[in-house]
């Protein structure tokens, strides 16, 4: 990465770039390094301040466009964020929307420094409105339960009810293999988990089997249903088949509920930022998701897989099963 003297070896390398690519520039394109500049003058001003610090020289960017030949998007960036300056300058643009700009078009990474944030002096004209943020967050999952004794009975094949929560059919499926393994599987698949009970109801042959679910499908016309759901009734009857075998939830305490924090990115109102800030929230840096990460705090998906782990074994030891494992244990 070259290291420039100034804002005119910047321009003049860039310029040196385009004509050993035998690419012309335009008085617009002439025009963008001017307007550019001031773009570039703001941003090293609040440096030197102590305002803002970045990860990314913008300069070089700029540069890495010119090298690969775009010239005509790096001097349209150029442009844009040269008037998204003089449009904060005017009162126009919040800060905040400056710098986003920035990061988003050339991966500066600008961000407010601590110190800045810490004299709480609203009334500068630099101070943001907003501000991204590490907010440590609390959470709580479910994680559905039964006591799996039959789970694994083999060889039944027929139809199945799932009941939701409310006790209403939400689903009628079939299987011509095990009834058991697909009726667990499908109340997963369609977010069924909860489900207050399962019917396993076994025909007499695997040809019935067909004849059957799409008898009860349009007979009871169950909400997850999409195929043979119509708006009349059925005109014959067939025998009702016996139940084999039921899997009831007590609904209003067969599940295990666990906690656990993790950390998330977001932009947030810094009225809020001021009264929370190095209690739930952090300012968004390198060193802050280093503190954090050492306090054992990190992205949700790490921190929901380790409490659901401990949550799990705590669920194995009292002799249930997550009705979530159900289809992998009965295969």
């Amino acid at each position: 990465m070259v290291n420039f003297n100034n804002y005119g070896h910047f321009r003049n390398y860039c310029f040196k770039i385009a004509s050993n690519k035998e690419i012309g520039l335009s008085k617009i394109n002439h025009n963008a390094f001017d307007t550019f500049e001031k773009a570039y003058s703001f941003l090293i001003h609040l440096k030197l301040c102590n305002r803002i610090h970045f990860k990314s020289e913008p300069l070089g960017k700029i540069v890495d466009f010119f090298k690969r030949g775009n010239v005509e998007e790096a001097t349209n960036i150029m442009d844009y964020l040269g008037r998204k300056v003089l449009a904060f300058e005017k009162g126009e643009v919040e800060i905040y929307y400056v710098f986003t700009s920035f990061n988003s078009m050339l991966n500066t990474q600008v961000s407010f420094t601590e110190d800045f944030i810490n004299t709480r002096n609203v009334s500068d004209p630099y101070f943001p409105s907003k501000i991204r943020v590490l907010e440590i967050v609390n959470d709580t999952e479910k994680i559905y339960s039964i006591n799996a004794e039959g789970i694994n009975r083999r060889g039944i094949f027929g139809v199945y009810f799932i009941y939701d929560n409310d006790g209403k059919i939400a689903y009628i499926g079939k299987s011509s293999s095990c009834a058991i393994t697909r009726s667990f599987a499908s109340a997963s698949e369609r977010q069924l988990l909860d489900f207050s009970k399962i019917e396993i109801r076994g025909t007499k042959t695997k040809s019935d089997v067909a004849v059957y679910e799409a008898y009860y499908i349009s007979k009871y016309k169950p909400y997850c249903n999409n195929d043979m759901v119509f708006d009349d009734e059925i005109s014959l009857t067939l025998p009702d088949l016996k139940v084999d075998k039921e899997f009831i939830r007590a609904t209003s305490n067969d599940y295990y509920e666990y906690e656990y924090s993790f950390i998330r990115s977001r932009s947030c109102d810094i009225k809020e930022v001021l009264i929370r800030l190095g209690d739930t929230i952090f300012l968004e840096n390198e060193k802050n998701q280093k503190f954090l990460e050492s306090k054992g705090l990190f992205d949700k998906y790490t921190m929901k897989s380790k409490a659901y782990e401990k949550c799990l074994n705590e669920i194995k030891q009292n002799g249930d099963t997550p009705v979530s494992e159900l289809k992998w244990l009965t295969k």
